[in-house]
C-alpha cells in the first residue's frame, strides 16, 4: 500500500475468537464511535468519536492473517457503528477479500443508504439489528430513522445480499407485556393484541428473500456496569428480562 493511500480507523477492541457475530469462529473488530444511543447498549464505551486506537488497514490485516487458520468464519466488523467510518471499512473489506477472507458488517441499520452503498456491495453478509418496529420509538429512544434500515434491507433484497436480522426483546420498549390496568398478557392472543407493531414488522420481514436468519435476542443486563462511568443513566435498571413464555410467543410471531 502506498503511503498516500494509508487511512486510519479508530478501533475500540478486537475479539479473536468470536462465535456470536456471524457464522463460524470469527475475528471480530469493534469500531469506536456510534451516533446512536440504544438504552440497552452493552458497549456505551464505544460511543465517543475520536477515541479508540488509531490503526491502519495493514495493522489490522496483520492480526487477521495471524489468526486466520483459527477463524473458520472470517471477519466481522461491528462497534460502535462501523458504517460511521465508511472509507476505512471499505478499504479493510477489500483487503480482506484480496486474501479470500469472508467479511460481515454488523450494523444498526441507521446510516443513510447513499453513504454506504459501496460497502454493502463489497460485504459478504449484513448483520442488521432492527431496533424497533415502531418508527417513533426508534427515533425517540434510539436516535434512529427506521426508514434507513428498511432502505438498506430493500437494497440488499435487490442485490441478493445475504442478511441476518437481529431484534432485542425488551419488555416495555421493543415488546409490550402489559395489556390493560397493569395486567400482564396471559396468553399468546392477548400478547399479540398489544404487539401489533411486532406482528406487522414480522410480516414485513417475511417478504424479503435475502433474509437468511432472524435472531430474537432476550434483553439482559450484563453490560449495565459499564454505564457507571457515563453521565447518562441506565434507563432499564428496573426492567425484568423477558420470560421464556414471552420469548416463545415472540418466536411464534416470527416463526423462528
Amino acid at each position: 500500500m502506498q503511503e498516500s493511500d494509508i487511512q486510519v480507523g479508530y478501533i475500540h477492541s478486537i475479539e479473536k475468537f468470536g462465535t456470536v457475530d456471524g457464522p463460524g469462529i470469527r475475528y471480530v473488530i469493534f469500531f469506536q464511535g456510534c451516533p446512536f444511543r440504544c438504552p440497552y447498549c452493552h458497549n456505551p464505551d464505544t460511543w465517543s468519536f475520536g477515541k479508540g486506537e488509531p490503526m491502519t488497514v495493514d495493522m489490522l490485516m496483520e492480526g487477521i492473517l495471524r489468526y486466520r487458520k483459527y477463524t473458520s468464519g472470517g471477519v466481522t466488523l461491528t462497534g460502535g457503528e462501523p458504517l460511521a467510518q465508511p472509507e476505512f471499512v471499505l478499504s479493510l473489506i477489500r483487503e480482506c477479500h484480496r486474501s479470500g477472507i469472508h467479511c460481515a458488517i454488523d450494523t444498526s441499520g441507521g446510516m443513510p443508504l447513499e453513504g454506504i452503498v459501496d460497502i454493502v456491495d463489497e460485504a459478504d453478509l449484513i448483520l442488521m439489528d432492527i431496533k424497533s418496529f415502531d418508527a417513533s420509538i426508534a427515533l425517540e429512544r434510539f436516535g434512529i430513522d427506521i426508514n434507513n434500515a428498511w432502505n438498506l434491507l430493500d437494497y440488499c433484497q435487490n442485490r441478493s445480499k445475504p442478511v441476518h436480522i437481529r431484534h432485542v426483546l425488551v419488555p416495555g420498549l421493543t415488546i409490550q407485556t402489559v395489556i390493560s390496568g397493569g395486567k400482564k398478557a396471559e396468553d399468546y392472543d392477548s400478547f399479540c393484541r398489544v404487539n401489533e407493531r411486532l406482528l406487522s414488522g414480522a410480516k414485513r420481514l417475511s417478504g424479503y428473500d435475502c433474509i437468511e436468519k432472524i435472531e430474537l435476542l432476550p434483553f439482559h443486563k450484563m453490560g449495565e456496569y459499564k454505564w457507571a462511568d457515563f453521565d447518562s443513566a441506565y434507563e432499564l435498571g428496573e426492567v425484568e428480562e423477558p420470560s421464556e413464555k414471552v420469548i416463545d410467543w415472540c418466536r411464534r410471531i416470527f416463526d423462528t
